[in-house]
């Protein structure tokens, strides 16, 4: 019986100088029915460019095109391909053998199963490892704990849409997916084993994006309805206890008042602080946030 295909999707932005490291990665993944799809998305660095000429003349897919970002990018290269599974991998990442043999025996057990994600070794500029754990609702629908490393069922990815390309800045296009999957009713599987190593760099998108509080401001507004309706969904379900998603909502207006009230419209902020309130947030949290938002709009 034939192994199912696994198509490994590899944008790159400049990153031309980690592609022969990442693409090695793959190949000693050691996995026989594997496809490679490098897409250069409108890199400026010749030296980038003149990398990915090297693979396509090796005879490797690689796709050119003008710089989309990463959601956009990362959809592009799923539609061209023809596996049953794909593996999102950044340029400057690593993959490892797990989620080529293991992965998809747990995705062809589980077909409910719409995300396999694993544990990872940090490298870089920093040292470390990055272990994980089975997702909670609780977790999950408050912040992203999964990289975009992961083994995803296409179907799935189909029935969603894909990333969403609409994201602002390009951050956190992988946790906008799995909210879609949950919303969809796939479920995640933890694979406790080193799955990837993840090259860590100061000047990251999402480190640079987040260091500017706008940035931060614009990202809570962006993805707070889709946390709110799913909070309440999986509360009506019984999924999330009800105390639980009151909690949950409560954080939720309490960050999104910090933000508005400190970088933002100010009768926007006033009115999550006080949703905040009625939801039960701490009042000691309410007192520091209505307090702070003029020293934080006036001197930073």
């Amino acid at each position: 019986m034939a192994l199912p295909l696994v198509s490994v999707i590899i944008p790159s932005y400049n990153h031309g100088q980690y592609l022969r490291e990442v693409v090695e990665s793959v190949e000693k993944a050691g996995y026989p029915n594997t496809e490679i799809i490098i897409l250069d998305d409108g890199s400026t660095e010749p030296s980038s460019l003149e990398e990915a000429r090297k693979f396509q003349q090796a005879g490797y897919q690689v796709i050119f095109q003008e710089n989309r970002g990463v959601a956009a990018t990362r959809n592009h290269g799923i539609r061209f391909a023809k596996g049953k599974y794909v593996i999102p991998l950044d340029a400057d990442n690593r993959v490892l053998a797990p989620y080529f043999f293991k992965g998809v025996e747990i995705l062809e057990n589980n077909p409910d199963c719409g995300v396999v994600f694993g544990d990872a070794i940090v490298f870089g500029q920093k040292q470390a490892i990055w272990p994980n754990s089975p997702v909670r609702l609780d977790q999950i629908l408050f912040e992203n704990f999964i990289d975009n490393c992961t083994i995803i069922r296409k179907s799935a990815w189909e029935k969603v849409g894909g990333y969403d390309e609409k994201a602002p800045f390009n951050t956190w296009e992988d946790w906008y997916l799995w909210l879609d999957f949950l919303d969809a009713g796939y479920s995640f599987i933890h694979l406790p084993e080193f799955c990837f190593e993840y090259r860590y760099l100061e000047n990251s998108k999402v480190r640079t994006a987040f260091a500017d509080r706008l940035h931060r401001l614009e990202i809570y507004q962006y993805i707070f309805p889709k946390q709110k309706r799913l909070i309440e969904k999986f509360s009506a379900t019984g999924d999330l206890p009800k105390d639980k998603a009151r909690k949950m909502l409560s954080d939720l207006y309490g960050q999104l008042a910090y933000y508005q009230l400190g970088y933002g419209n100010i009768s926007a902020g006033i009115l999550s602080i006080f949703r905040a309130w009625r939801m039960g947030h701490p009042i000691q949290k309410i007192i520091k946030t209505g307090l702070g938002w003029p020293i934080r709009r006036f001197f930073h």
